[in-house]
């Protein structure tokens, strides 16, 4: 299944293409903004800064509150909130003459003049730490900039002021405090000391160390044996087991009996038991089991094993002996150190009293004596590091420059979702990148959208008969490389044969087929001219009507439309009895003149559709199709089928599928993104090999691949005297039949910026409500009667580069007026026999032998012969009159 994706250039070319949708709200919401932000500047602010160093110090003064107060909080912090405190900027507003200098007793109630008059100053200072550092920042904002300056400082000094006051205060208090409590823990130490004497003579504990440790060594040593006493009883009773084992049923070497805590007894009881074993294992090399000599080993086996069994038993009692004497000394030892230790419990308590109490008397005599020299030299914790400067600038300047970026940046936001609204809004389209990134295939052709007066004008230049230059417009149009050779779209057809040739170079292509995803795309118009280009170029090139619901070829060389390929898939005719030729082409609604416009067209033949049959698509599915084909291949250079749409029927598909290529042919702007993706994913679906597509229609206006293309005269021009003036280009539609898709596309785009312009103003609207209520300057209340002046205001316009006014030759014509670039009906199929006309057949007779046969009585192959001869003798005359 065809996957179809985005990628960041498909993004890149939308934003190129509505760029001026971008930028448009990008500038109008950066006006906004910056002439928002101009009028409603605030009034000048200024900030200055009065820095101050705090040092704290371990002073006993800190020893003194903290054995006071207990407080997990920050020493620094506090004294930031002491200097916002009540009483700081009391002292402060006395010392700038705000209040009257004269004390308050505690407990009074101030006036409310002089409550706001400290509030307001309060509310004009923030203390700030700078981070890892004891420098606090006093930070002053004001109106007036040397009243900030003034009231920074004044705060510094009147904190330092009170600060120091109240170090001095505390550490009077302090040394008193020390005094006392030095004298009454040096009353501690001699009771301390003097309890801790008594009771080391009293219990004698001078070596209580020693003593300590020689139990503990002893206490150690006991649980080591209990350990070795435990191991070799479990080592005894195992061999018990075993020995019990091998009493039953004696056999092996003995060597399992082996044990160094069974004794020198049992080891030598244990080695005559090996060679007792060893031996009787010699004997049974010899002899049997109920050897009289085995059978006496065997019983000194069971004998050795009980005595050893016996002595094991006797080791495993003096054992047991010994471990129940060592548990009863370890308990003894255990309640000697019980004892001690309580005893040296005691006697540690004692100790540490002691030592605490003399520290205690050391730590306070030496703070008495810091407190002391302190006092003396009266030092200062609080330093202003910098004074308060006067400043010179605002803090709140109008933030023009920032808040113009934002709307702009808040502009260039919307204006893409505006962008990409609009460009989903417009399904179709219009460049040639576009085409091969969305259907990952090549455009090979690019057909100008021309005015058919240019093609009449081209044939005005032409040295032709009075009844060639009267063509009508459905001929002009549908064989525009044979009648304009000269005009931009007869060259696009050439440049379209050009690559369809190096196509052939890589891979043979002898049939090709030519469809659309919708109707009414052009691709008749493509199947034609390709087919005439070729014939110019001396292919053969054989140009099938295949689309049997619609036919359209007849009508475009005035032949008839039947037989034709519905016959040949029916088997009522023989293929080549259907080909018509430059002769039917004459011999039907053409003058030899039309036909003589440009040479080539001996090499074009035509089958038309035939007959309209009930079912198409089971024709096109027959095998009478692919013998055609392989017949059809031999005879001609190049196969055209002019094939009906692919998204309408299923003819197309089918026939795709038969096909060395087939050619998509699009109209801009006629079919959305998704229905040509469709199309292109139904021809893969059955293995169709896509050439590539032809562009139909191409204006400067929906593709800036072709903004030039008004300027083609010149390439034709070029060295003709007075025919080399450019031209303005007229926008009218060649392709008449068309006329209908180009208004539908033209209301799509005009939909699509009116879409546009709706979100752009609701977004410029939402932003400016936002602003303004933001800033206080609206009530949320009236927000209705806002949106009712806004919607009052004249609507914006908007646009973009891909749509503009629809051209006057492309406008819905007034009613009782003929539509120029309507296509004229076409002569009915009913009728049997063509009009022969005068000329054509005023030639024949000059040409029939002297015996005077008419034209009328010769068979069709010798009229078509006949005929031909006649067009290459015309031809060779009309260029020797030219020369």
């Amino acid at each position: 299944m065809a996957q179809y994706d985005i990628n960041l250039r498909e993004y890149w070319r939308i934003l190129k293409k509505r760029k001026f949708i971008v930028i448009l709200t990008a500038i109008i919401l950066g006006s906004f903004s910056t002439a928002f932000a101009v009028f409603r500047a605030p009034a000048p602010v200024y900030k200055t800064t009065c820095s101050i160093k705090f040092e704290k110090q371990t002073s006993i003064i800190d020893l003194y509150a903290q054995t006071l107060t207990w407080s997990t909080g920050d020493y620094i912090e506090t004294q930031m909130s002491v200097i916002k405190s009540y009483s700081v900027f009391e002292k402060v507003a006395q010392e700038l003459g705000r209040i009257p200098k004269r004390s308050i007793p505690a407990g009074t109630h101030l006036k409310a003049s002089i409550v706001r008059v400290i509030d307001n100053l309060q509310s004009k200072v923030q203390v700030s730490r700078e981070k890892y550092t004891n420098i606090l920042n006093i930070q002053v904002t004001d109106s007036d900039p040397l009243f900030a300056q003034k009231l920074a400082n004044t705060v510094a000094l009147t904190y330092k002021q009170m600060y120091s006051e109240n170090q001095m205060k505390r550490t009077t208090e302090a040394i008193k405090y020390i005094e006392s409590q030095l004298a009454r823990v040096r009353q501690k130490l001699r009771e301390a000391e003097e309890a801790f004497d008594r009771f080391s003579r009293d219990n004698q504990l001078l070596s209580i160390d020693l003593q300590s440790e020689n139990l503990l060594a002893r206490t150690q040593e006991i649980q080591a044996e209990l350990r070795k006493l435990e191991e070799s009883k479990g080592e005894i009773k195992l061999l018990l087991a075993r020995l019990d084992n091998f009493i039953k049923n004696p056999s092996g070497t003995g060597g399992n009996f082996y044990s160094v805590n069974a004794g020198a007894q049992y080891q030598s009881t244990n080695s005559a038991l090996v060679e007792l074993l060893l031996k009787k294992a010699s004997l049974l090399q010899d002899y049997t089991p109920q050897h009289p000599e085995i059978i006496a080993i065997n019983r000194r086996v069971v004998e050795n094993a009980r005595k050893m069994k016996l002595l094991l038993q006797i080791r495993l009692a003096e054992i047991k002996s010994r471990e129940a004497e060592a548990r009863k000394a370890l308990h003894d030892l255990q309640v000697k150190t019980n004892a001690l230790m309580g005893r040296k419990l005691e006697y540690d308590r004692l100790k540490r009293k002691v030592d605490l109490y003399h520290e205690m008397t050391t730590l306070l005599e030496r703070k008495h004596q810091e407190v002391l020299i302190r006092k003396a030299e009266k030092p200062e914790e609080v330093t202003i590091v910098r004074p308060a400067l006067l400043p010179s600038r605002p803090i709140n300047p109008p933030k023009t420059k920032t808040t113009g970026a934002m709307g702009v940046a808040i502009g260039l936001v919307l204006g893409m979702i505006v962008a990409f609204v609009v460009e989903t809004f417009d399904t179709s389209l219009g460049a040639i990148e576009d085409i091969e990134e969305t259907l990952n295939t090549q455009v090979l052709g690019v057909i100008p959208q021309a005015d058919a007066r240019d093609i009449r004008e081209s044939l005005k230049t032409m040295n032709l008969p009075d009844g060639a230059k009267k063509l009508s417009v459905a001929q002009t149009v549908q064989l525009v490389a044979h009648f304009s050779p000269k005009s931009m779209i007869a060259e696009s057809f050439r440049g379209l044969r050009t690559n369809i040739q190096f196509k052939d170079v890589e891979d043979e292509i002898k049939a090709i087929a030519v469809t659309s995803a919708s109707p009414q795309e052009g691709k008749t118009l493509v199947s034609i001219n390709l087919a005439i280009t070729m014939a110019q170029a001396g292919v053969r090139t054989l140009l099938i009507g295949s689309d049997m619901r619609k036919p359209m070829i007849e009508r475009a060389f005035g032949v008839e439309i039947a037989p034709g390929l519905s016959e040949i898939l029916l088997g009522n005719y023989a293929w080549k009895d259907t080909v018509k030729t430059i002769t039917d082409i004459m011999i039907g609604k053409m003058s030899l003149e039309e036909v003589m416009v440009t040479p080539g067209l001996d090499n074009l033949h035509i089958i038309t559709s035939g007959t309209i049959p009930p079912n198409p698509a089971e024709l096109i599915e027959s095998r009478r199709l692919k013998e055609f084909l392989e017949e059809a291949k031999k005879e001609y250079d190049l196969i055209i089928f002019d094939s009906p749409p692919i998204l309408s029927t299923a003819d197309a598909v089918i026939l795709g599928s038969k096909m060395d290529g087939v050619l998509l042919v699009y109209r801009v702007g006629a079919v959305s993104k998704g229905l040509l993706k469709r199309s292109t994913a139904q021809l893969e679906h059955v293995k169709c090999r896509i050439l590539g597509v032809v562009l139909n229609g191409m204006k400067p206006d929906l593709s800036p691949d072709f903004h030039d293309f008004k300027y083609y005269k010149y390439y034709y021009s070029y060295g003709e005297s007075g025919k080399g003036r450019k031209r303005k280009k007229r926008a009218g539609g060649l392709f008449s039949s068309e006329s209908r898709k180009d208004r539908s596309s033209g209301r799509k785009a005009k939909k699509s910026v009116l879409v546009g312009a709706v979100m752009v103003g609701a977004a410029i609207a939402f932003l400016a409500v936002g602003m303004l209520w933001q800033n206080g300057m609206i009530d949320p209340t009236k927000l209705l009667d806002l949106t009712k002046r806004t919607k009052k205001a004249p609507a914006l316009k908007v646009r973009g580069t891909t749509y503009h006014k629809k051209p006057d030759s492309v406008r819905r014509p007034s009613p009782g007026k003929k539509n120029v670039l309507t296509a004229p009906k076409t002569a009915r199929p009913d009728i049997q026999k063509p009009v022969v006309k005068n000329k054509i057949v005023k030639a024949n007779q000059e040409a029939l032998p002297a015996t005077g046969t008419l034209a009328s009585e010769i068979k069709a192959e010798e009229m078509q012969k006949l005929v031909s001869e006649t067009v290459r003798t015309f031809l060779s005359e009309e260029k020797q009159g030219n020369k």
